[in-house]
């Protein structure tokens, strides 16, 4: 009887296993598998956040333009660097179509200092669930990719934060989950979902245009408007995507962004220099990972290392399964499509931008799902490799920032003098609702969450705002004591609007601007 019973136990857990969950468990799962990882991975309550950690200054910048949008309806000063701002419109560098995306559930959690954070959350549940469900993983399924997931680390980590890296990696498991989804059996619905899902990822990222292969891999044998119609959609998306960048953002630090000097020697017919110049380059770009690497691989695990060695080894565990299911007859041109993506745009950031462990880790995302589809059986070799390789180096609990008196009452006494200054002016100006920030004033950026929402925020260089001969059109600036920027904002006749210890804050006088 014994035996009867345990064989009954196990059918059952087997049955349970192969299940493949509604939509419903698919949100619930998602949640558990995050409130799982934030508990092993962090000592901060989740209630108890504060000012979600800052990979770089581009957290803020998106904040501050999210709430001006739930607040507001849009900026009401301007969003730029070096005093200009997009030819059309008052955003940053990423332009609107990415900030009014995160202002959709943005008005579930309102206004603060954590709104992107708990964006990212919703992402992350709706592009988890998303990918569970067109898919059919079952349970067992699940299992391997959270543990894959778990291996990977870093785009997890990257949820808990206050950037729009979780965005971009629910989008590429949502594609990949409704290509699979298509493969199966071509679904409007589905179609729909994997075309929302490329656009919107070349919208934001227009080197996503290459992500489209994955739908177009699905319907490769289908009927052709089908691809006709996807291949309408990449072109628009991209069109889109370069009219955002050109026209709808404003331009970054001069030296930053894409590095198109090779291209304009090849343009203009200079080979030879093209090369050179692109050689150089990588060179230098590579020189830079490797200085991180190799402390990394030491036991000192350093941020562009550990990003790096990630992605080699997703790179090796998908190229494995690829050459596995080549021999074996088995389906893989889902690893071929993320192999492809991968190979482009790490080319890309190395001849071109720089090695950011984020992009990199967009594209573990890629082959994470892939891998998921086409060889979760196979996870039986490469999952305790991975946590061989990875875990060791990754697996550290730290704490998120909480609130505390020494910064938060600082940043409650600009905001309100800033509140009231700006209240007190009625002015059509949008000019007038921007503070430039002396960036590399050792000013900390989290202080810019003092900017009430509809405020715009100029970055400028220090060395800028110090230059007499540079222009200050901002009717607020935010710089350190007793440094060249503040003696320059004083000898034009700034006045102090408001002092801490960590800054000061002046308003220009109602004057010609400087």
């Amino acid at each position: 009887m014994l035996i009867v019973w345990k064989n009954k136990r196990i059918r059952r857990c087997q049955a349970w296993l192969q299940k493949t969950p509604n939509a419903l468990f698919c949100v619930l799962g998602a949640v558990l598998f995050l409130l799982v990882f934030y508990s092993l991975a962090y000592r901060t309550p989740l209630n108890q956040v504060w000012m979600a950690p800052n990979m770089d200054n581009d957290e803020v910048i998106y904040n501050r333009q999210v709430v001006s949008v739930l607040t507001h309806g849009g900026p009401q000063g301007y969003f730029g660097y070096q005093e200009t701002h997009a030819d059309i419109g008052r955003y940053g560098t990423w332009g609107p179509f990415l900030i009014w995306m995160y202002a959709l559930p943005g008005f579930l959690f309102g206004s603060s200092v954590n709104t992107v954070f708990w964006c990212n959350l919703f992402f992350t549940i709706v592009g988890m669930a998303l990918f569970v469900r067109a898919a059919r993983l079952q349970i067992w399924q699940q299992m391997v990719c959270g543990l894959t997931l778990v291996c990977l680390w870093l785009p997890l980590s990257l949820v808990f934060c206050g950037s729009s890296e979780a965005l971009h990696y629910a989008l590429a498991l949502v594609i990949v989950g409704s290509s699979t989804a298509l493969l199966r059996r071509y679904h409007r619905g589905w179609f729909c979902v994997a075309v929302a899902a490329c656009a919107l990822e070349t919208v934001f990222r227009p080197y996503a245009l290459l992500f489209w292969a994955f739908p177009l891999a699905a319907l490769w044998q289908g009927p052709r408007r089908h691809r006709a119609i996807c291949g309408a959609a990449a072109a628009g998306s991209f069109v889109l995507a370069l009219f955002s960048m050109t026209k709808l953002s404003a331009p970054y630090f001069s030296g930053g962004g894409m590095d198109f000097g090779g291209v304009q020697r090849l343009l203009s017919g200079a080979v030879a220099g093209a090369i050179s110049y692109e050689w150089e380059r990588a060179g230098k770009e590579l020189q830079t990972a490797w200085s991180s690497i190799l402390p990394t691989l030491q036991g000192d695990p350093q941020y562009v290392g550990t990003g790096c060695l990630i992605f080699l080894v997703m790179v090796l565990v998908t190229v494995g399964c690829l050459v596995y299911d080549i021999h074996r007859g088995r389906p893989y041109r889902f690893k071929v499509c993320a192999l492809i993506c991968a190979g482009v745009v790490a080319l890309v950031l190395v001849f071109m931008y720089n090695i950011a462990p984020r992009h990199l880790a967009l594209l573990c995302m890629l082959m994470l799902g892939a891998v998921t589809v086409e060889n979760a059986r196979q996870a039986l070799v490469y999952l305790p490799v991975m946590m061989i390789l990875l875990l060791p180096m990754n697996a550290r609990r730290s704490s998120l920032s909480s609130w505390f008196p020494e910064m938060g009452d600082q940043i409650t006494a600009v905001e309100t003098a800033l509140t009231e200054s700006v209240q007190a002016r009625e002015s059509d100006d949008p000019w007038d609702y921007t503070l430039a920030y002396a960036y590399d004033d050792d000013v900390f950026h989290g202080y810019l969450y003092a900017v009430p929402a509809g405020m715009g925020i100029e970055f400028d260089w220090n060395t800028y705002l110090a230059d007499e001969n540079q222009p200050i059109y901002s009717r607020y600036a935010m710089v350190n004591h007793g440094t060249d920027a503040e003696a320059r904002l004083l000898a034009d006749g700034w006045q102090e609007l408001v002092s801490t210890e960590a800054l000061v804050v002046y308003e220009r006088p109602d004057t010609e601007k400087s």
